[in-house]
């Protein structure tokens, strides 16, 4: 009978040479410290039975997680409820811009030469008033839809509160598995060390076979976790960005409705007390305005017809330039088949060469495998 003793001391020294293995490893670089080996140790369970199946599911739960996560976050950014904050904000711009004084003044021009230009002035206050009232209505609505926003954003902040720690520790578990796929791929390539120093016969070499093609699989998939892993880590900053962003919208938002807005009424209200005594004055510039406006337009437009009539007859049925132009272009293509011709005719012999060193390569390989076989045979 075995004593108890000689199965553990065996046991307590493989674990002594994980743990050492372990801590060989860049443990920095995957996120992890020297006390997260039992995890470690307990993620590598999953490649005890080591197989073709066992390697592609490998961290698979962790890797969908984090994709989870990812996807969680696009959808965040393309959620319409930040891209609709901006645009009320932005409405509430430009309802206001649009109780610009000199917006009522300038509507589009009447046909004639004086035709609508007292008839523009004639409902001036009764328009802006009329125009005040409608604006302040949709302020006041536009206020109410933004002010929802603002709760969904705040809100959104404590989900990517929790997005982030999450994420977090997706980015340790990826860490974890990352290191338990090293250390099973070191114990993989001991063991194909191993069995290529015995005597080899047909069951050896297929084991080592095995055992490379496993190893291969799995150093693809440690490498597709550590891929994971960046972009985990790379999703960190953008959960700070998307909620620094939303705190700015809703801050933003804030001084708007208790500084700009009250600013603007105020600013209106005098307007049209101001817009009432400016309207006589404006009246007669503006009939002054179009008149000479009439008189610098027709002196305008017969020096521009005299001068473009006596350019038109002076031209030339064919410019000198587009001349030079075509012979350049017909030079240059010329120049460009010729030089594209020659590139051709190089790579064609660059292709030989290398085509070549294919068939050499390909006949060399099928007479090392048929050398081996009659060698195992």
């Amino acid at each position: 009978m075995t004593h108890p003793e000689s199965t553990i001391l065996p046991i307590e020294a493989t674990i002594d040479l994980a743990e050492q293995k372990f801590q060989q490893l860049d443990l920095q670089s995957i996120g992890l410290q020297a006390t997260d080996f039992q995890e470690v140790m307990a993620a590598r369970k999953e490649l005890a039975e080591i197989s073709h199946n066992s390697v592609a599911e490998y961290g698979k739960n962790i890797a969908s997680k984090t994709s989870g996560y990812t996807d969680e976050l696009l959808n965040l950014v393309q959620n319409k409820d930040l891209d609709t904050t901006g645009q009320k904000l932005n409405q509430v711009v430009q309802v206001a811009q649009q109780l610009n004084t000199s917006s009522i003044l300038n509507k589009s021009k009447s046909s004639g030469f004086f035709g609508g230009i007292l008839s523009k002035f004639r409902g001036a206050k009764s328009s802006f008033d009329q125009h005040f009232n409608t604006t302040k209505e949709q302020i006041d609505a536009l206020v109410k839809e933004i002010e929802t926003s603002q709760n969904g954003l705040k809100a959104r902040v404590n989900t990517l509160d929790k997005m982030f720690g999450g994420v977090q520790e997706e980015y340790k578990q990826l860490g974890v598995y990352i290191a338990a796929g090293k250390m099973k791929e070191q114990e993989i390539q001991q063991e194909i060390s191993t069995l290529t120093a015995q005597v080899q016969d047909q069951n050896t070499t297929q084991r080592i076979y095995d055992l490379n093609h496993l190893a291969n699989n799995l150093e693809k998939r440690v490498s597709d976790l550590q891929i994971l892993q960046q972009s985990a880590m790379q999703t960190l900053p953008m959960i700070r960005i998307i909620q620094s962003n939303n705190l700015m919208l809703v801050d933003k938002f804030y001084a708007i409705k208790n500084i700009t807005l009250p600013a603007w009424k105020n600013q209106i209200s005098l307007a049209i007390s101001l817009q009432e005594q400016k309207n006589s004055v404006q009246l007669a510039n503006t009939i002054d305005d179009a008149t000479n406006e009439l008189l610098k337009r027709n002196a305008d437009l017969l020096h521009q017809n005299s001068v473009d009539t006596a350019r038109a007859n002076q031209r030339s049925v064919i410019d000198i330039e587009t001349l030079e132009h075509v012979q350049n272009i017909l030079i240059k293509t010329v120049n460009d088949v010729i030089q594209i011709q020659k590139e051709g005719v190089q790579k064609r012999e660059e292709a030989t060469t290398r085509l070549r060193a294919l068939q050499n390569n390909l006949n060399q390989l099928v007479l090392e495998s048929s050398s081996g076989d009659s060698k195992s045979s």
